[in-house]
């Protein structure tokens, strides 16, 4: 192992706190902005002609704001109620379930995968929100033939998401809410930037992460965490990489050659990660510790 250097250790804690407190801002600061937002809490907004373009590059035109919401997508849920409209939302997919509470009266539509046009228009909604996935497209034509209003959004990074909060504002006719709500945030956003700007490139923690919702995909640029690792003053080690991918134990030892064990969840990892350690003639150098069954 190399000597302790006191600026680098420093640095490196400071850097990972940081890590801690952006995640918790940025990604779980509801209840944060919900003290935001409840101040002056009327609906000034709620009446009048909507016009807003979703990331089809589509302009949706209502007639006023949406009284009757579908969420298909739990950031889409989270957004709605954080910006003050969960009496307006009647529907969510199973990916907003966890959201709900007993007596809130809205619908548990299952998975979107499921659903039919017939299952939408049951509900008489003015307005449903659902992820701009290419799975979903024919459902989204679907619905848009039997005139139901659609917006949908697909955002990748910190970003795109600011801009999904403002544009979901306006079309819920929350656009002074939702525009308080991204200025609290990139105020955050702003102040754990500031806070690691001067480390050092030699000095950043290198961070691999596999994301367990997208099945132990990594990271690369143009993706939220990738943003989160770099504003929070760590290096991504797949950073040259676009989009999500399956990275190869031996990927990772070659991005990380200083690298001293990989922690496995199961027998399958442990043996898969012996035998690129094996392959790269780091045998006695590299530990393999396991947690079989947690």
């Amino acid at each position: 192992m190399p000597p302790s250097n006191d600026k680098g250790d420093h640095m490196n804690k400071r850097a990972i706190l940081v890590v801690a407190v952006i995640a918790v801002l940025v990604i779980a600061s509801a209840a944060a902005a919900m003290l935001l937002l409840n101040k002056g809490g009327n609906n000034e907004n709620i009446a009048g002609d909507i016009s807003f373009t979703d990331d089809r590059g589509k302009t949706i035109n209502l007639t006023a704001a949406p009284k009757r919401i579908i969420s298909l997508g739990s950031a889409f849920t989270e957004i709605a109620f954080d910006l003050g409209a969960k009496d307006r939302v009647v529907a969510v997919d199973s990916s907003s379930a966890w959201l709900l509470s007993d007596g809130d009266g809205i619908t548990n539509l299952g998975g979107v995968s499921s659903l039919g046009v017939e299952s939408i228009m049951a509900l008489d909604p003015d307005l449903v929100v659902i992820w701009n996935f290419n799975m979903y497209s024919a459902f989204i034509e679907n619905m848009e033939n039997s005139n139901i209003s659609v917006a949908a959004f697909y955002p990748k990074n910190v970003t795109t998401i600011l801009h999904t909060i403002e544009v979901m504002g306006e079309a819920i006719g929350e656009k002074a809410k939702a525009q308080q709500m991204v200025a609290g945030i990139q105020t955050r956003i702003d102040a754990v930037v500031q806070k690691t700007a001067d480390i050092p490139a030699s000095e950043r923690p290198k961070v691999y992460l596999e994301l367990m919702s997208k099945g132990g995909q990594t990271v690369g640029n143009g993706t939220m965490s990738n943003d989160l690792i770099e504003m929070a003053g760590g290096s991504n080690i797949f950073n040259n990489g676009t989009g999500n991918w399956k990275a190869s134990t031996e990927s990772i030892l070659e991005k990380n050659p200083d690298l001293d064990a990989f922690f496995a969840i199961n027998d399958p990892s442990a043996l898969g990660a012996v035998a690129a350690i094996e392959k790269a003639g780091k045998v006695g150098k590299v530990r393999v510790i396991g947690f079989d069954g947690m």
